[in-house]
């Protein structure tokens, strides 16, 4: 194993935490060979430096504190991060997350009226911003427009 590509390795997930899908990429970036970049990955998976389940539980909390929804933090897992399918819904499941509160929280915090009966423009303009946030419409539809 190339000790050049482990330090490598290393040295990126001394920053922060990766997937091993943004690994490989930037690896392969690097010019390291598959052989290299495999045996690295390897090692740091067995001494658990890096794992994509705890990746994707840091991942799916610091988007929803940016008051990203789970369909969108999904997304984002599967398609710009690399991680697996599977192991996205396993993270989704045991996170303690409340998407229909926290979908209100975000409602409230952008829009602090949406509770006032409001025409059908501002309306869509909630709906467009909620939904790409990535909050499914069952979480914010009932909120908009009707007071508790």
């Amino acid at each position: 194993m190339s000790s050049l590509a482990l330090n490598y390795l290393i040295n990126l997930l001394s920053r922060r935490d990766y997937s091993e899908f943004e690994i490989r990429n930037k690896m392969q970036e690097k010019a390291f060979t598959e052989t290299e970049i495999e045996q690295a990955l390897a090692t740091a998976q067995q001494k658990n430096w890096q794992n994509d389940k705890r990746f994707a539980a840091s991942y799916l909390y610091s988007r929803a504190q940016r008051g990203y929804g789970a369909q969108r933090i999904r997304q984002e897992l599967r398609q710009l991060k690399g991680v697996q399918e599977d192991l996205v819904d396993e993270v989704m499941d045991e996170s303690e997350i409340d998407w229909a509160q926290f979908a209100e929280q975000v409602l409230a915090k952008k829009f602090p009226n949406y509770q006032q009966p409001a025409s059908i423009k501002e309306k869509q303009k909630i709906w467009r911003y909620m939904l790409s946030h990535g909050f499914y419409s069952e979480e914010f539809s009932d909120l908009i427009g009707n007071p508790d």
